[in-house]
């Protein structure tokens, strides 16, 4: 059990440091499952979002870091069978609502959002709700900040992820 800040740099390096030991300590068939907080979107309040894939605020399955000077793009697929094996443990409790979708990870809490409550905001409340529905539309499910770099790194060091 592991715990990180909020976003993407502290997730990051708890994930760099993490993988690091797993490899010292020549662990294999490691399965790694993230559980965070998140805001639902068009789902029932206290539903939990088993996440397929992670996509970035444009709704597409990647993550972009910086390297150096160059732009490195990678994959966000998460471990479909393991999502559905989560699913199927979610069953066996009661009155606990569970689906699949994507989530949607911003490096924002407030404007990247679409939260109106912020120091900021530059755009309307009409513009907030067609973009939350282009989202709702494009399968994401729920929004936080962590997603997309855990299931690039899980994908990269082949680790079987889920969140």
């Amino acid at each position: 059990s592991q715990q990180h800040g909020m976003g993407i740099p502290s997730i990051s390096i708890m994930l760099h440091e993490l993988i690091k030991l797993l490899h010292h300590a020549k662990c294999r068939d490691v399965t790694i499952i993230r559980m965070g907080t998140s805001g639902g979107l068009g789902i029932e309040a206290g539903s939990v979002v088993i996440t397929d894939t992670a996509v970035d605020s444009s709704f597409k399955p990647r993550f972009e870091q910086v390297v150096l000077d160059d732009v490195v793009v990678r994959s966000t697929e998460l471990d479909k069978d393991l999502a559905e094996e989560l699913l199927a443990c979610s069953k066996e409790i009661p009155d606990f609502p569970t689906l699949i979708g994507h989530t949607m990870c911003t490096y924002d809490f407030y404007e990247g959002q679409g939260r109106l409550d912020g120091a900021l905001c530059s755009f309307s409340s009409e513009k907030k709700l067609e973009y939350l529905k282009r989202a709702y539309d494009a399968g994401v499910r729920n929004i936080e900040m962590e997603s997309t770099a855990f299931a690039a790194l899980c994908g990269l060091c082949g680790l079987k992820g889920g969140s």
